[in-house]
């Protein structure tokens, strides 16, 4: 599938949340509106607010608070991007000028919290207390990751499977994961949906298996974690994709429970 047919199932929820994503950043200074078409200039595939979307389409949960929940998470997910750019002194990301490369620490930083900051004011607009201890978790968790990550290089030099597997987990699919989860949640309700701990699990195996993908071809180690010397990361990509996939079954059939199966696939959109 390509990008545009992930999009279809949710298409009209997917094009209300880039205008809810740009009301909220667009306007308030200069240099946040710089960042901002510098960021809508090299979007990535906006994969986060996808899974958040398509999850509650296929769980039949979609409502308004979701598509600021997927707001929320675009705006997670850039903060921490930004952040991370200041951590590894990296001024490229994905082979075009990071935001640190072309406004430096001080606005990277500051356009981080300022993301952190309106994610945290959805949280309290979308009024569900189990949301807000789902992300609280997730940020931990990538912030635990990075920590690993860190000191591994620091004191190891040379990661194990054990604290590869680790660090990619924390790193990049909690964050997945929380996003299928909160897709499936029952915001109206304030409660999981029978569907929101399936779909879990399939965000948190799809994410290791985007991370693998995405540091086999690796054009971004400032960033990335170092894939062990002598593992078999096709192998591990099979073992995920089929854990995945059992996850997902429990799943009735739709066109967004397809697309979600289809990010699985080799030919998926892969990593910028």
């Amino acid at each position: 599938m390509t990008l545009q047919q992930l999009q279809q199932p949710v298409r009209a929820e997917y094009d209300q949340f880039l205008r809810e994503y740009h009301e909220r950043i667009s306007g308030i200074t200069p240099i946040l509106d710089k960042v901002d078409e510098h960021l809508a200039a090299h979007p990535g595939k906006r994969l986060r607010p996808l899974l958040l979307l398509l999850s509650a389409k296929a769980c039949g949960t979609m409502t308004e608070r979701h598509i600021l929940l997927a707001v929320a998470a675009e705006l997670l997910h850039n903060a921490t991007l930004m952040h991370d750019d200041v951590v590894d002194e990296s001024d490229t990301r994905r082979g075009v000028p990071s935001v640190r490369g072309r406004w430096g620490n001080q606005a990277a930083v500051l356009c981080g919290d300022y993301h952190l900051a309106q994610t945290m004011q959805i949280l309290q607009q979308v009024g569900c207390p189990e949301a807000s201890a789902i992300i609280a978790q997730t940020v931990g968790d990538m912030t635990r990751g990075e920590l690993m990550q860190l000191s591994v290089t620091r004191e190891q030099g040379t990661a194990t499977l054990g604290d590869y597997l680790q660090i990619i987990e924390l790193k990049t699919a909690s964050l997945m994961a929380a996003c299928c989860q909160l897709g499936a949640y029952s915001l109206e309700e304030k409660k999981a949906s029978p569907d929101s701990q399936r779909l879990r699990t399939f965000g948190l195996h799809y994410g290791i298996v985007f991370q693998l993908r995405d540091d086999l071809g690796s054009i971004d180690p400032a960033h990335d974690a170092t894939l062990p010397q002598g593992i078999d990361a096709e192998t591990l990509i099979g073992e995920h994709t089929g854990m995945a996939l059992e996850a997902i079954g429990g799943i009735p059939p739709s066109e967004a429970r397809d697309a979600l199966c289809s990010l699985l696939l080799p030919t998926a959109p892969q990593p910028e």
